[in-house]
């Protein structure tokens, strides 16, 4: 009786402090085309699962900040588009062709575009872009998961060559 008490009293600790938590952060590595080029306006990935960012199923969240690491060294801007639901926007390294039926499935919360690399980010092997002030909510779909995830794709601002790891994305999530 009293260890079923102090597990009831464990989880409520628990969960207080989920619902306490106001600021966090989720690192994806999406798989990039790799090996040819991609031209400016070109898909460089298909959405990748951000795993809990709005922390609860059908949860909200603001972005807050954006993070991109480019270890292939381009120092170029990337848009990218967030989803409730993952649907490819088209053939890696080809122009953009989703279907107006697979973009409404997809539930599209916005998108933005990153910074170029600028001297204050850039070394020798690759390059940080550190982007904040984005302020956009963005809300997990309640019927396609229970952990409050959503998905970023990526579309090239200049022609450039990747590798398919060439790029990590750090996202920073106020919870809402």
């Amino acid at each position: 009786m009293d260890r079923n008490r102090d597990l009831a009293k464990g989880l409520s600790r628990i969960e207080n402090k989920l619902a306490k938590k106001k600021y966090h952060t989720v690192t994806v590595t999406p798989v990039c085309k790799a090996g040819a080029a991609v031209d400016d306006g070109e898909v460089l990935f298909n959405p990748v699962k951000i795993p809990g960012a709005c922390l609860t199923k059908g949860g909200a969240a603001r972005l807050m900040s954006i993070v991109l690491v480019d270890t292939d060294d381009h120092k170029i801007a990337v848009d990218l588009w967030f989803f409730q639901v993952s649907k490819d926007l088209g053939t890696l390294g080809a122009v953009i062709d989703i279907t107006e039926a697979n973009l409404a499935l997809a539930q599209p919360l916005g998108n933005v575009t990153t910074a170029a690399i600028s001297a204050a980010g850039d070394y020798d092997l690759g390059g940080v872009s550190t982007n904040t002030n984005f302020d956009l909510i963005v809300q997990s779909d309640a019927g396609d998961n229970d952990y409050g995830d959503i998905y970023v794709a990526g579309v090239a601002t200049a022609t450039r060559t990747y590798t398919a790891s060439g790029i990590r994305i750090t996202l920073g999530f106020e919870v809402q």
